[in-house]
């Protein structure tokens, strides 16, 4: 079995900033638009598997990944998800449209985008025009985090993790409103999923093997293969308890 890849990374975020390109930008097709992926250097209190605390994301986070061009980089309604947080099928599991520019400012990861011929791009640009869109979000790895794990809460204020380096699959608008409080909100990955990752990482545990509570990393591990040895299960341990966590936090939002 090959060993595990890192968790994706989503975040989702109240728009301030989004327009449909005109003539006199150099885009007179109606089907440019610009908008704000992530907002740079902005705290953000987040409750998720990691734990309860502050998130930066630093100027710097994508430049790396966007050194390597954005070719590959989807651009996707809701993250090709329904409301309901399942995978949308037939139109809505297709790209929306395409990056023209992606590149990092003083304000936070500015997307150029070309929506695609559709009626899936004709809706989101006619919510676009209305008003009607509250959100944009990007998906990727995090790759390096400033602390590398979430410290314990003390003194009744909450720790702050700077997110330092960040890739990027893919991005778009989203229904989604974003937490009052925070400005931003953690996107989930499907619960069939978990269950998959939770049912193969079992598998590679050793019965013998003592298990320990998740110790909050804040950069996810990529847990071992089965054929690790047996001193790695630790981390395979605090990586199925992430999941866990993950999917009753899914549950309750789903009221199940």
């Amino acid at each position: 079995m090959a060993a595990e890849q890192p968790a994706l990374y989503a975040r989702s975020w109240a728009l301030d900033d989004i327009h449909i390109l005109r003539a006199a930008d150099g885009h007179g097709d109606g089907r440019t638009v610009e908008a704000y992926a992530a907002v740079f250097n902005t705290p953000a209190e987040i409750s998720d598997q990691h734990g309860h605390y502050n998130e930066v994301i630093d100027k710097s986070a994508f430049n790396r990944t966007l050194s390597h061009g954005i070719d590959r980089v989807g651009v996707f309604y809701n993250h090709a998800l329904t409301m309901h947080g399942t995978p949308a099928e037939g139109a809505g599991s297709v790209p929306i449209g395409s990056p023209v520019d992606i590149r990092a400012d003083g304000k936070g990861l500015r997307t150029v985008t070309r929506f695609n011929r559709s009626d899936l791009a004709d809706h989101v640009l006619e919510a676009i025009r209305n008003g009607d869109i509250k959100g944009y979000s990007f998906r990727g790895r995090i790759i390096r985090s400033s602390p590398s794990r979430v410290p314990r809460p003390r003194g009744g204020s909450l720790p702050t993790v700077t997110r330092t380096e960040l890739g990027l699959v893919e991005y778009g608008p989203t229904p989604r409103p974003a937490y009052a409080d925070a400005g931003v909100l953690a996107m989930r990955s499907q619960l069939e999923q978990i269950s998959e990752q939770l049912a193969a990482l079992t598998r590679t545990i050793p019965p013998s093997t003592p298990q320990d509570p998740d110790d909050g990393f804040a950069t996810p591990d990529v847990g071992p293969g089965a054929e690790d040895p047996r001193e790695h299960a630790h981390s395979v341990r605090q990586r199925m308890l992430r999941l866990r966590s993950e999917m009753a936090q899914m549950e309750m939002r789903r009221g199940t």
